[in-house]
């Protein structure tokens, strides 16, 4: 399929609607879900979706009310029934990993099941790994017809992987202590693909598990560690949501009693738009989290993505 207008794609999710449009659909797509903010070109699109927490409170204020939610056994998110509806997609893109990321998977088979009085099919991501981000894409490419997309992505993904792999490799420095942290309050620990992407990039990883999710860790476990590089990269933050939030780094983490802040490796950087979005964009963020660890090692990636990193210093 050559992006023909005849097919409707309904991204609920942001990685998904960077995944289609990475194939070369954007144009396809009629509607998108409330946190779909890349491309540019997806913003005007209808929202499909909205969720019923506050995400401007603070991080504890925000963990507080999912919380509850889930307690209640009621939905995070709800869909946007009435617009969906309107716009009639032939396929619904949404996943089945995490109810408090996106919209569940239940929510969307119900309504295509019991609410949806037209024939619409679910593509239902469930990544884990990094090869299930890139496998993902293959699965929609083959949806879509969109083989070509989906082989020069991956050439491109494989090329620059190899890349980083032979200059750490070529170059030999010492293994660092990698600590990545998904959320301030409480503290959780970057889980999923991202010990495997501090693998690739040489480091160990700290206090997570691979293919599993964020870990809930408290001060006592922080204290016992001595990480040599710390990133903070909420989920669903931006720098600037980040650095709001900046009081509970010091308060929750006993980060400037270690290495990290000692050599100056403790980094902000944008997990909303990188690191917590299993599409496209993962490729980026294996390259900030090279920069981040290595700096001398690869200066095109603090050329390439250093407006996106802020690295802490005495100021704060």
């Amino acid at each position: 399929m050559n992006s023909s207008p005849l097919i409707k794609i309904a991204s609920l999710l942001p990685s998904a609607t960077e995944i289609i449009c990475q194939l070369g659909l954007a144009s396809n797509l009629v509607g998108v879900s409330h946190e779909c903010d890349f491309p540019e070109q997806v913003k005007s699109l209808p929202r499909l979706t909205r969720s019923r927490i506050n995400t401007n409170r603070p991080s504890g204020d925000i963990h507080a009310n999912v919380t509850e939610i889930v307690k209640s056994a009621v939905s995070v998110y709800d869909l946007e029934l009435d617009t969906i509806k309107e716009l009639q997609p032939d396929y619904l893109v949404t996943q089945d990993l995490c109810d408090v990321c996106a919209v569940s998977f239940d929510q969307v088979k119900n309504a295509c099941d019991s609410v949806f009085d037209f024939p619409t099919r679910i593509i239902s991501l469930r990544p884990k790994f990094l090869d299930d981000v890139w496998d993902d894409l293959k699965r929609v490419s083959e949806t879509f017809e969109a083989h070509d997309r989906y082989e020069k992505f991956r050439t491109d993904v494989d090329e620059r992987i190899a890349a980083i792999k032979n200059a750490i490799t070529t170059h030999g420095p010492e293994k660092k202590k990698i600590l990545t942290v998904e959320w301030l309050d409480p503290v959780f620990i970057g889980g999923m693909w991202v010990p495997e992407m501090i693998d690739i990039c040489g480091g160990e990883y700290l206090l997570a598990d691979l293919g599993e999710p964020a870990q809930c860790v408290d001060y006592a476990a922080l204290e016992k560690i001595n990480p040599d590089v710390v990133v903070v990269k909420p989920c669903g933050y931006d720098l600037n949501k980040t650095k709001s939030d900046f009081d509970l780094l010091s308060a929750n983490i006993p980060w400037k009693g270690w290495n990290a802040w000692k050599t100056g490796q403790v980094y902000l950087v944008d997990g909303n738009a990188y690191f917590n979005r299993p599409g496209p964009r993962i490729i980026d963020s294996l390259e900030i989290l090279a920069a981040c660890i290595h700096p001398k090692l690869f200066p095109e990636f603090w050329k390439t993505y250093g407006d996106g990193i802020i690295q802490l210093d005495a100021e704060f």
